[in-house]
């Protein structure tokens, strides 16, 4: 997995991209990097996955934050997420959304950074 981010400041957003294979121990430290960055600049979060190929598996995702995030910082679950999903892994982020939303992390997957940006605006 490689990765780069950028710094938003007219979105007030971190804007993170993707490539390669993504495993979960190698996205938890990045995931744990990126949010206390957003955490301290009170910004939101745009991972975006299509250049990524998933590598995480359902059980993974669903307890994400008890297993990765919630041990560093509860507040990280505050912090408002949009995931952009590649065709291929589009069901998986889906369900990401849908249980993630179930427990309180305001999140939602698009298929394109400027729908993603545009919805930030209103948190």
């Amino acid at each position: 997995m490689e990765y780069s981010y950028r710094i938003d400041t007219v979105n007030r957003a971190i804007v993170v991209a993707i490539v390669g294979e993504l495993y979960a121990n190698d996205f938890a430290k990045l995931d744990v990097e990126v949010c206390s960055l957003a955490l301290g600049l009170n910004y939101k979060l745009v991972f975006n996955f299509k250049k990524a190929i998933i590598r995480i598996g359902l059980g993974e995702a669903y307890f994400w934050f008890p297993e990765h995030l919630d041990k560093i910082n509860m507040s990280f679950r505050q912090i408002t997420s949009a995931h952009i999903a590649n065709d291929t892994d589009e069901s998986f982020f889906c369900f990401v959304e849908t249980t993630w939303s179930n427990r309180g992390v305001r999140t939602k997957m698009f298929k394109e950074e400027k729908a993603a940006l545009k919805w930030l605006k209103q948190f």
